[in-house]
């Protein structure tokens, strides 16, 4: 008869061996994708377009990766937080988790909880990012143009599923746009720039900034939700949306269902009667029944982004 304490150390080595498996597999998944993403003399349309996501091992062991990372950051007081940088920035701007984060004061604390940032000198730009300000940012750029909008929610998309990231050492997650994606990213950010000064007379966040952030976001939203007993566990496959998926799906969601209503108020601006209020009222009513997760399926998502999200 196996005794408990040994069947603890086979169930210890079959999770080990598992999970050093997927890792494997998300590191030659990462460098096959890196290979292609720079073959030279593609269009922006060719960069971007991308296949809607199948469910795979390869994505959860990437998160369980970064779960694992950030399980080993430093907690320093929420008076006197520490300070993790992710990535070094343009301009002297840094991505980065501070540690610990505000929910672990709750009544009922995330005790894993971080707080995303993006800025320079210590000084954060995003600080008061909730996700009406996310939200607003993504409308906005729907209002100053309508491909610009579709690209941007490609580059989400992309992101939530670590099609731009990069797996460094076998164990190091990082949001890494190959180079001729980052020229693309710096010209729609000049774009916008323009536009958001010209129509709302506002400066706001950089495009990749504004990527870096969304990223650090779902991250940890991961690292709240998928760990137990200080250990990675997506055990429920039921749940394996929640976290990053759901989050940064909703990011994407929302704004394209409001940006349907404004497109249906604009359409309709001398024809009141014709304006179809159930568009803003099935986002409301999403957002009403998952307690603020709007999530369009991978079919809804693809009629709204095509031709750059395609089957």
């Amino acid at each position: 008869m196996i005794k408990h304490s040994d069947r603890r150390c086979m169930t210890k080595y079959v999770r080990m061996t598992a999970y050093y498996y997927f890792v494997s597999l998300a590191s030659l998944s990462f460098e096959i994708n890196f290979i292609l993403i720079n073959l030279r003399g593609k269009t922006m349309a060719e960069i971007i377009t991308t296949k809607v996501f199948r469910s795979s091992a390869t994505y959860k062991a990437i998160r369980i990766l970064r779960i694992n990372e950030a399980l080993g950051f430093s907690m320093g007081t929420i008076d006197e937080q520490h300070k993790h940088i992710i990535s070094n920035l343009s301009e002297g701007k840094e991505a980065y988790f501070l540690k610990p984060g505000k929910e672990t004061q709750r009544l009922s604390p995330n005790v894993h909880d971080m707080f995303p940032n993006v800025g320079a000198n210590n000084i954060s730009e995003t600080s008061a990012y909730s996700f009406d300000v996310i939200w607003e940012y993504l409308i906005k750029i729907s209002i100053i143009n309508q491909l610009t909008f579709k690209k941007v929610l490609v580059l989400l998309y992309r992101l939530c599923y670590f099609v731009d990231h990069t797996v460094q050492n076998q164990a190091i997650v990082r949001y890494a746009p190959s180079k001729e994606l980052m020229e693309e990213i710096h010209k729609i950010d000049y774009a916008l720039k323009d536009g958001f000064k010209d129509k709302f007379k506002t400066e706001e966040i950089g495009l990749l900034e504004y990527l870096h952030f969304v990223d650090l976001l779902g991250w940890n939203e991961d690292v709240k939700y998928h760990v137990t007993d200080s250990e990675p566990d997506f055990s429920d496959s039921t749940r394996n949306n929640v976290g990053r998926n759901n989050t940064v799906i909703s990011i994407i969601s929302v704004p394209l269902m409001i940006n349907d209503f404004l497109s249906n108020i604009i359409e309709n601006v001398n024809y009141i009667e014709k304006i179809n209020v159930k568009l803003i009222l099935n986002t409301m009513q999403k957002l009403s029944k998952s307690r603020g997760i709007c999530v369009l399926s991978h079919r809804e998502l693809q009629r709204y982004l095509s031709p750059y999200l395609e089957y």
